[in-house]
């Protein structure tokens, strides 16, 4: 009897490596095996430039992101509400790959109506324009100045409009948007693909709740989307996927960030190259960078108490960067 319980430990010991180093391989293979073409599979056949129409485009994560995808030869569409803004960036993408083609929509996420959006819907379904490519990535905290504070400070309109910028607006541009997504390929093999930009805030972040909830509901949005495509044969080659980053630096995210956080720009390159391998792992979210996804690994084996402790030691940083900064400009 003993050396069969001695026999069961061992086989269940060498099963436990097994997974471990089949899910530390799997790690390393999904951020540093990267294609050498990445988001093939979603470009169209034909001399013209397959696009993607991207939200909150026109600085960030959705500039960073947009600037690799024109480096790997697709055509942008930037969304965003500031025309010069929007113009600035257009220019740059064209400075920095020759040729470029970047369209640009003036669009406000808080404010867009049913009809604004259904018509800019409309617009992008042209036999001359091949959109293949969705990513909602708009999104803030768009509150009264000071951005990081007790719910019980927000008015009910400060509650409606982050709702209004980071859920609904990708929520209505994502149902008008997958007919046109969906439709049958004209050859074998081409795929579509919807990017939701969720926040490691999903969690629960002090401060800053109702911004994490709406990134919870982007996240579960995502993956229920996700598998709806999956099991209905007419949208199979649709692809949905839901990113979730940590701390980046950027220009809406510039104080107290988490020191050794990704750039807007390295963040985008990531993000762009690590999307093919997360789609044929039929994962439903991802982390581009590895140091955040080794975050996002980690956190459920903590405590209640010690997640508690070690979310606010990051948010507190960073409120007490932004109070002092708005303190010093009131």
């Amino acid at each position: 009897m003993a050396g069969l319980v001695l026999y069961a430990l061992a086989a269940l010991g060498s099963a436990v490596l097994l997974y471990a180093g089949y899910t530390i391989w799997d790690f390393v293979a999904l951020h540093f095996v990267l294609p050498a073409r990445p988001l093939h599979s979603y470009r169209r056949s034909g001399p013209e430039p397959t696009y993607a129409l991207i939200t909150g485009a026109s600085a960030g994560i959705g500039f960073g992101v947009a600037l690799e995808l024109v480096r790997n030869g697709f055509g942008v569409i930037l969304l965003g509400h500031l025309p010069d803004e929007l113009a600035a960036a257009k220019g740059t993408l064209e400075e920095a790959s020759p040729g470029a083609a970047v369209r640009t929509v003036v669009m406000d996420a808080r404010t867009a109506t049913p009809t604004a959006m259904e018509e800019l819907v409309r617009s992008l379904d042209t036999e001359s324009l091949q959109v293949s490519i969705l990513i909602n990535n708009v999104g803030g905290n768009p509150i009264e100045l000071p951005p990081l504070r007790n719910l019980s400070t927000y008015s009910c309109a400060d509650v409606d409009i982050v709702i209004a910028q980071n859920a609904r607006f990708m929520a209505r541009l994502t149902a008008l948007m997958l007919p046109l997504l969906s439709r049958t390929p004209s050859r074998p093999g081409e795929r579509s693909l919807i990017l939701n930009m969720s926040s490691a805030g999903h969690v629960g972040t002090p401060y800053l709740a109702m911004y994490g909830a709406t990134k919870g509901f982007n996240l579960s949005f995502s993956r229920g989307v996700a598998r709806e495509l999956s099991i209905n044969r007419a949208t199979q080659h649709v692809d949905c996927l839901a990113i979730i980053p940590g701390d980046v630096l950027s220009q809406g995210n510039s104080r107290g960030v988490t020191p050794n956080a990704p750039r807007w720009d390295s963040y985008g390159r990531c993000l762009v190259r690590t999307v093919d391998g997360a789609v044929r792992r039929g994962m439903r979210d991802l982390s581009p960078s590895w140091k955040h996804d080794l975050e996002q690994r980690i956190m459920p084996w903590l405590d209640e108490a010690t997640l508690t402790t070690e979310v606010t030691k990051v948010i507190r940083r960073k409120k007490d960067a932004w109070d002092e900064y708005f303190d010093k400009t009131r």
